[in-house]
């Protein structure tokens, strides 16, 4: 289940979700968008709780929380919040079975600047994405029913991209 959840993160983190809708792929031109926004994608585990949390926020397709307990799918909740990360501090909140799962900590940028490229193809769209990424260091927790869950985030950082969408004309 990680693998899938990294996948889409990862799918989300360039455009690839949010392709502009072309209606003549063979004559379009390319589309330029440019995104940032941040990826925090955790697990942690205290006494008979284990977590996994996504936060991820982009500017230009919205914001994404997700909170997974015990890796079970009836633990699990998803939102789309305005914001997540203001001013340094996450805040969310999801309910999962009745009770709120609440994610809390502070984020900051750490370290240089780090320049990314990736190419790929989909939905008949090669998609290339230029621009940086940048370490977030971070003390999030996870609290549900009583108990804290201190997250380990890895991948964690802030990105800025340039995301260029072609139509692949065959």
């Amino acid at each position: 289940m990680r693998s899938i959840i990294l996948t889409g993160a990862v799918l989300a983190l360039t455009g690839l979700g949010a392709a502009p809708s072309l209606a003549n792929p063979t004559t379009a031109a390319a589309a330029i968008e440019r995104q940032a926004g941040v990826v925090l994608e955790c697990t942690g585990a205290t006494e008979g709780l284990a977590a996994y949390v996504n936060v991820y926020e982009n500017d230009k397709h919205g914001n994404y929380l997700q909170v997974i307990l015990n890796e079970d799918p009836e633990l699990a909740g998803s939102r789309e919040p305005k914001d997540i990360l203001s001013d340094g501090q996450v805040r969310g909140t999801i309910r999962i079975d009745e009770h709120k799962a609440r994610v809390t900590g502070d984020v900051h940028r750490v370290g240089k600047r780090k320049a990314v490229h990736e190419e790929i193809d989909d939905a008949g769209n090669h998609i290339v994405s230029d621009g940086f990424h940048r370490r977030l260091a971070n003390d999030l927790v996870l609290t549900y029913r009583g108990s804290t869950v201190q997250l380990d985030c890895a991948p964690a950082f802030a990105y800025r991209l340039k995301v260029t969408t072609t139509p692949i004309t065959e």
